[in-house]
This record gives structure tokens, sequence and C-alpha cells, in this order.
């Protein structure tokens, strides 16, 4: 009999420096700082398993989930020294090129590597409560790619994962002490001494692309849907004509060559999704940092638009010749690779979408600056009117300005209303659509996705399809959000994650189990959401 599980999924954790341990200074690219939390989380579900009165949870593992953007690794600049140069160039003589002195690191294996162990060093209580929960007998670990850490691709830093939850482990275990009432992670009588690598490996997972559990769940990142953030081929994300790199997509350019220098100035910057979102931000909130971000960082963002442009060019070029692409392949000899076919179909339908709407932000926040700019010079004419004694030019003129800024302020909520649209709601209709067709396969309630940071819960149209009443669910993310809207519909960070029991009184016709962790009650809550 297969074993069987409890599940924990959660997404969008977006680890990168952390604190540094020289002077413990938080780096300004970081956004995640709920390492305790994170540890008070997984104790609270492995005592769950091990509480006899617990009926639902009793002597059953805990499968881990996270979906995605557990490490930005986009974001960790630092550059190695000496020795270490060496090593993560697999060169004891490398050099570092100057795009590299003044971006960071690129995204080859080894220097994936070096990136992961300086999150790691940041993040000790992180790594040390991963290391925990795995040490537990049963538990799994699964950690999906998202466009953040697509590097989790490469075997060496797959390995170089296992080998930091071994040290951290090793870490804790050292200064353990049983019965111990103050501890964050308790040492609990059957914990082993260590882990090894062969349990390590038996324990740890890296899925390709999605994970399928039939009758259960179906769960991705969600990064394929979003045409700034998708790659040719998430599979195997590698450059074809630079297999040792990974082939980054345009938004990773963005972070790369302009928010990592603009969160110099706002540190939340990129946790503004999409990226217009934190323009308007600034448009409407921060005039003096507006004119800051054009003298010192518009040069960046030409930079960045450039690249980015020329990026989009090579990658249309190459896909005219099938030889230099790695396009993702599907087996259309089982049902399942039809299935996958359909998802790749889906996957552009909803880019070419996205697309559209993104041509559409641009041009309103175009005119909105240029309504804006007018209200500014009718503000000055008015002056000039007030000056030279003609006031009723001077009204009239002031009332024209005040029109302009209500123009402008117009089609800047009239976007924000364009992009909070919930595409990956529409996304999971239609690969649930797709997946209830699938012959010779149950049909499962959760569809479960990350990426776009936007806890949600809602029922699907396609149960009236399979029969089975299914759901679409968005874990969100633990990082902070800076949206004046969402500011009002939830807490500045929502610490939210899916629970499933199957073993659970009403599964599956029961409403997801999303929940916040509360790291002042150190229980889980309800999340609180709205209806459309």
């Amino acid at each position: 009999m297969a074993q069987q599980f409890n599940y924990l999924f959660l997404s969008d954790f977006h680890l990168s420096e952390g604190r540094n341990p020289a002077n413990g200074l938080i780096h300004r690219n970081e956004d995640f700082f709920q390492d305790v939390p994170f540890a008070q989380f997984v104790v609270h579900h492995v005592k769950l398993s091990r509480r006899e009165t617990a009926v639902e949870y009793y002597n059953i593992p805990w499968k881990l989930i996270i979906n995605g953007d557990i490490f930005d690794f986009l974001q960790v600049v630092a550059l190695p020294e000496g020795a270490e140069l060496g090593r993560a160039k697999g060169e004891p003589n490398a050099r570092l090129t100057a795009n590299e002195q003044k971006y960071g690191l690129g995204t080859s294996e080894l220097e994936t590597a070096w990136k992961l162990e300086k999150i790691a060093e940041g993040h000790p209580c992180f790594f040390q409560a991963l290391a925990w929960f795995v040490a537990q007998p049963g538990n799994e670990l699964h950690l999906l790619k998202g466009n953040h850490d697509v590097e989790l691709y490469w075997p060496e830093v797959q390995v170089r994962l296992r080998l930091l939850l071994q040290q951290a482990y090793k870490s804790w275990r050292e200064t353990a002490v049983p019965d111990d009432p103050h501890a964050l992670l308790l040492l609990l009588e059957d914990m082993p001494d260590k882990l090894n690598m062969v349990d390590l490996h038996q324990s740890v997972f890296f899925p390709p692309d999605y994970l399928y559990e039939p009758g259960l769940f179906y769960v991705e990142h969600g990064c394929q849907y979003d045409p700034i953030n998708a790659f040719t081929n998430f599979c195997d994300p590698r450059l074809p004509n630079a297999p040792e790199l990974i082939e980054l997509p345009s938004g990773s350019f963005f972070v790369r060559y302009f928010f990592n220098q603009v969160e110099e100035i706002h540190p939340f910057a990129d946790n503004m999704k999409p990226i217009i979102k934190y323009i308007n931000w600034v448009i409407r909130n921060a005039p003096s940092a507006a004119a800051r971000v054009v003298v010192d960082i518009l040069p960046r963002y030409l930079v960045a638009v450039t690249k980015m442009k020329r990026k989009q060019f090579n990658d249309w070029r190459r896909r005219q010749n099938p030889q230099e692409v790695f396009l993702p392949e599907a087996d259309l000899s089982t049902s399942i690779g039809q299935f996958e076919q359909e998802r790749l179909a889906i996957q552009a339908k909803m880019q070419l979408k996205l697309k559209r709407a993104s041509r559409w932000s641009t041009a309103g926040t175009l005119s909105s600056l240029l309504f804006k700019v007018a209200a500014l010079l009718a503000l000055l004419i008015a002056i000039r009117f007030f000056v030279d004694g003609n006031y009723p030019a001077t009204v009239g003129v002031i009332v024209l300005a005040g029109l302009l800024g209500f123009i402008s302020s117009f089609f800047i909520r009239l976007l924000d209303q364009l992009l909070v649209s919930p595409y990956l709601r529409d996304v999971a209709a239609e690969v649930a659509s797709a997946l209830n067709k699938v012959e010779g396969v149950s049909q499962i309630p959760y569809f479960i996705f990350g990426h776009d940071h936007a806890a949600m819960s809602v029922p699907l149209p396609s149960s009236v399809d399979s029969g089975v009443k299914q759901w679409y669910v968005n874990t969100g993310s633990w990082i902070p959000v800076f949206e004046d809207e969402q500011r009002l519909l939830r807490e500045d960070v929502q610490l939210t994650f899916l629970r499933l029991v199957p073993e659970r009184q009403g599964f599956p016709d029961c409403p997801p189990d999303l929940l916040q962790w509360s790291a002042e009650a150190k229980e889980p809550i309800e999340v609180r959401l709205f209806e459309d």
C-alpha cells in the first residue's frame, strides 16, 4: 500500500541574501523576513502529526510543496572574491566581467550554486527549519521551479541544496537540548543524529514542471502563462547556443538590470506586480522619488528595455530555425501527452491575451503622464495670468488643470482594474477542463497556482463537466505588499498556505483549507477572502 500523506502548499518566498552575518544588516534586495514564523509553521504541523487526539493528522507524514520562487537568484548581487571566485566560476584564475561587477553573477550551474550558499548564509533559521522538517520520519519536501528560481533546474544546485540542508541540520543538532521549552525547533526523541545524502535524495524532490496527484490536486507555479516571465521551455530552460546558461525571460532582465537598482530607492518595488503598477504608484504617491528615478534610474531602465527588446528579437529570429531552440515536446501517443499539448496551447493563448493588455497598459501610462505634464503646464500658465492680473483667465486655466489632473488619475485607476484581473483563475478553468477530458484520469478537486502573489480560493465552472466540485486556489506569498487597494482587504504581510487533509470529513466536497499563519498566535487562522 502506498504511503499516505497530508499536504502543505506554499509559494513565492523570494529568499535572497538576507541578513549579513558580519554586521547583522539586511540586504536592500531582500523580500523575505519570515524565517522564525516559517519555523513555527513547520513545528506546528509536525506536532499535529504526533498528537494522538488529532485523528486526521496522527501518524501521517507531510508533503511540503513549495510551488516556485522559494529563492530569488536574480536578486543575489554579492560577488565572490579570491578562491571563492574560482570556485563559483569553475576556473582557478577566473575574473569578473564588467557586466558581472555591476549586476552580479550569471545563471550558470556553479554560479547559481554559489548564490544558493549566500542565501543560506543569510537565512540560517529558514534552512534549519527546512532540514528539521525533512528529518521527521516520512516527511517529504517538493520544490517546484518558478521564474525567479528556475536555476533549480541545474543538478549541481539540487545537490548543493541537499548539502546545505545537511549542514543546517548538523548546526542545529549540535546545540539542540532535549525538552527545552524555549527552543524554536524541538529536539524530538526519534530524530536522527544527522541527515545523510541518501535519505535526502529520498525526501527532497525537484519536479521539472507541474505536480499531479490523482484524485487530489494539480499544482504549477503559473509563470508560463505570463508573457514577460514565460520560458521557451520550462522543463529545459537552457540557452540553445550556450547550454551552460539559462535562457531568461524579459521580466528577469528587468529585475537584473532595473529593479535591483530601483530597490536602492524603494526596497519594495519588485513586490508590486506587474512592473507597470510600480510606475503608476510612483506617479501617484511619490513625485519626489519619481524625479530621482528619472535622473538616477532612467538610464538603467533604457538599458534594460534595450536588452529586453534585443532578446525578444533574437528569440523570434531563433524560433524561425527549430534547430536553434529547445521547444517543449509532448508525447501525443498518450492521453497525458495530449493534455500537455493542450496545456501548451493554453499557455500561448493566455500569453497573447496578456500581451494585448500590456500594450493598453503602456499606452494608458503614457497618456496619464502626458495629461499630468499638461496639468502642470496649465498651473504655470495660471500663475502667469494671476501675476498679470487676469483673474478670469486664471480661474479658467486652474479649472482646466484640475480637469487634466482628473483625467490623468482616471487613466491610472482604469489601469489598476485592468492589471488586477485574476488571469490565473481563467487559466485554472481551462487546465481543469483539459484534464477532465483525459481518459483514465480520476477527476481532481484542487488546481493550485502561485506566481501572482494573490491568495484566492474560488470554485471553477469546470465542476459542471467533471461531476466533482473543482477549485482554483492561489497560495499567495509570504512577502509584503505595498498596494493601497490590497491594504484595504488584507494585512501588509499575509502568510498564506493551503492545507490538504484527504481524511478530513467532507473531503473533497468542502472548500479548500486556505489559511494564513499567525506568528502572534503561533497557529493558523482564517484568510479574509471577499467575493468578486
